[in-house]
């Protein structure tokens, strides 16, 4: 399985972890889960703002090529500010057979939360759709008039007056580069060669192989590209279509070639099973058997790499299949589906009401305010220093009210929308009536209820998203099998949350609870 990692840095909170820490865990979460890292996406200090985020943008639009089935993130809030970004982000990369995941979480922050974030999930194509007709109109406008709408200049270009123009300087080697690659020369030979010319990256770093495979993809350099649903010409163009054409047919070609007799196999348990006998994460593996047949396993991360633990491998599809049997049985039993949906009511209510709107109005308006304090202060001010201060205060106050007026518009939607315990049960009933050897029915009722699942040789326990809905930990699993409370990591305990189960396979056809 192929990933990218996502990395963001905020300079509104100096305290994050850096981007390099972002990475270094990401790194591990993948080598740990046995996933190839094939590239990085990063944001550096910026905010979850999605207009000014330009590395996320192309990494969801990449995500169309279908050359990675994973987005790692250090945590979900690195991925979206809130959780109506991250259901219409989500949507899109899975439509794109791309799932996130989160090198030091797997759950949200609640039960009601993680089932909310999955209704407006069901949402987000009506959501995007009547969005995009209420927000982003300033970029849009600025775009088409040729203006510059934030984020970093691609290599070749530079920012003079809020306009995009070529750096002549650097232009010809980003120009020789695509049209060497076009000729058939290596990705690493021609960074070799920009290397001893001294071309290095606008920070002063040398060049890395993901910035250079992100510059041969940039429709950018053509002139023309796509924003929000509509055509660009905001940046001069320094590479015809033609040759443009040749080095992404070139990438296509080179980007199938290794994986072209495999098969996407989706562990759908990833990130959320772990061994019984030692805690560590269970991880994809494969065979094949003596007829030739591949068969596929979770195994434990520890004895694969250390060879230190006892516990047997695990069949995926009945581990995957046994799972969401015992959720639709225990979980979503008759009883239990009001009860679900009146909570996941009452967590929408919560965030999406009026008073949240008026809130964000009023801020709107102070800021406003503040922006025609500013404009009078400088009009009345001779002094140039006191001016130019001036200026650069308006910008950052009409900035912010861009950020809260995309942010009103968001909440405004969801607020125009109520759901009622009656349509949230409907909802719920229906994943009682899926296919149980449907993968993509396992997947979404996995997504949506499994918090974490430990496996033993003799029995498995999970633990579902219904009570707090935080990680697990392997102290906690102890605890409910010796029939003690299970305490998270705050303190609170688990009650109705575990079910320890004993698969027919291996044994008899009981469970226990």
């Amino acid at each position: 399985m192929k990933a990218v990692i996502y990395a963001r840095y905020s300079s509104h909170s100096q305290t994050e972890q850096s981007i390099e820490g972002q990475l270094r865990d990401c790194r591990a979460f993948a080598e740990r889960e046995d996933i190839l890292v094939i590239g990085e996406y990063i944001d550096r200090a910026l905010t979850g703002r999605y207009d000014d985020r330009p590395d996320f943008l192309r990494m969801i639009a990449d995500s169309r090529k279908r050359q990675f089935d994973y987005v790692i993130v250090w945590k979900l809030d690195r991925f979206a500010r809130n959780r109506y970004d991250s259901a219409i982000y989500k949507y899109k990369l899975r439509q794109n057979g791309v799932r996130v995941l989160s090198a030091m979480e797997n759950i949200g922050e609640g039960d009601e939360s993680i089932i909310l974030e999955a209704v407006l999930e069901a949402s987000a194509e009506y959501y995007s759709r009547d969005l995009s007709k209420k927000v982003k109109r300033g970029q849009r406008e600025t775009a088409l008039k040729g203006g510059y709408i934030g984020g970093t200049a691609p290599f070749g270009y530079k920012v003079i007056d809020k306009r995009v123009v070529i750096d002549e300087e650097r232009m010809p080697y980003i120009k020789r580069a695509f049209e060497q690659y076009a000729d058939g020369v290596p990705k690493r030979e021609i960074m070799r060669r920009l290397a001893e010319k001294g071309v290095r990256g606008r920070d002063g770093a040398s060049l890395s192989l993901t910035s250079f495979q992100h510059a041969l993809k940039n429709p950018k350099y053509t002139g023309e590209y796509e924003f929000n649903g509509i055509i660009m010409h905001n940046y001069p163009q320094i590479i015809e279509k033609e040759l443009f054409e040749r080095v992404q047919n070139r990438l296509r070609q080179n980007a199938r070639a290794p994986a072209a007799a495999k098969a996407k196999i989706d562990y759908l348990l990833q990130g959320k099973a772990n061994c019984g006998l030692c805690g560590a994460r269970m991880v994809g593996e494969s065979g094949r058997g003596k007829s030739g047949e591949v068969y596929h396993y979770y195994a434990c991360g520890q004895r694969k790499k250390l060879h230190n633990c006892a516990k047997a491998n695990e069949k995926k599809d009945f581990i995957e299949w046994y799972v969401v049997e015992q959720t639709i049985e225990f979980i979503l039993d008759p009883a239990r589906i009001d009860y679900i949906a009146e909570a996941v009511v009452a967590e929408y209510n919560k965030e999406f009401n009026d008073e949240a709107v008026s809130s964000l109005e009023r801020r709107v308006a102070k800021i406003d305010r503040d922006i025609d304090s500013a404009v009078d202060l400088m009009i009345e001010n001779r002094n140039k220093e006191l001016r130019k201060r001036t200026e650069k205060r308006i910008e950052e106050l009409t900035n912010q009210k861009e950020d809260l007026s995309i942010e009103l518009a968001k909440i405004s939607i969801a607020n125009g929308i109520r759901y009622t315990v009656e349509e949230i049960s409907v909802w719920l009933r229906q994943f009682r009536k899926g296919d149980l050897m449907d993968a993509e029915f396992r997947r979404r009722v996995i997504d949506v209820f499994i918090n974490s699942v430990y496996l033993y040789d003799d029995k498995i326990v999970i633990f579902y998203n219904i009570k707090n809905g935080r990680q697990v930990s392997f102290i906690g699993v102890s605890a409910a099998l010796e029939g003690s409370e299970v305490p998270d990591e705050n303190g609170e305990v688990y009650s109705e949350s575990v079910r320890i189960s004993t698969p027919p396979s291996r044994h008899s056809s009981d469970s226990v609870s």
